[in-house]
């Protein structure tokens, strides 16, 4: 009777690449991984329709950023609201918070990895995202 020896180093490695493809998988949905510390937003400060030029600043617990709208400003991820205070050139200044939402990455995380991986994104600041458009409707516009 012959006995023919499996080599087990191709075995290994085929454990080994499958271990490998269910970890990526399994972290891929993480924000913690995939989100920047910061988030590019586009403000626009509208009256009766039409955008107008304005002088802004935006606020979070992680900083504070001047721009002007309509216009573009980089803010670090938070947890908490983000505050917009704008002033067009014959108005008082009037102040927004945008809220931070769940991100789509943290949403596949807490369904990939349960409440633990939910946890984390939370603590790193990347869970959550502010909108990416936010437009500021002027009171006395309407």
């Amino acid at each position: 009777m012959t006995f023919t020896r499996f080599p087990r180093i191709p075995l290994v490695r085929a454990a080994l690449a499958a271990a490998v493809g269910l970890a990526i998988g399994g972290i891929s949905g993480c924000a913690s991984l995939l989100n920047d510390d910061t988030q590019e937003l586009t403000v626009r400060v509208m009256c009766s329709g039409k955008a107008v030029q304005a002088y802004c600043r935006a606020e979070n617990t992680k900083g504070s950023w001047t721009f002007n709208s309509p216009g573009k400003v980089v803010v670090a991820g938070d947890n908490h609201g983000l505050d917009i205070t704008c002033k067009t050139q014959f108005s008082q200044p009037m102040t927004v918070t945008a809220p931070a939402l769940p991100s789509w990455e943290m949403a596949g995380n807490v369904l990939a990895g349960g409440i633990i991986g939910g946890a984390v994104d939370l603590y790193n600041n990347k869970g959550l995202r502010y909108p990416e458009n936010i437009d500021i409707s002027h009171s006395l516009c309407k």
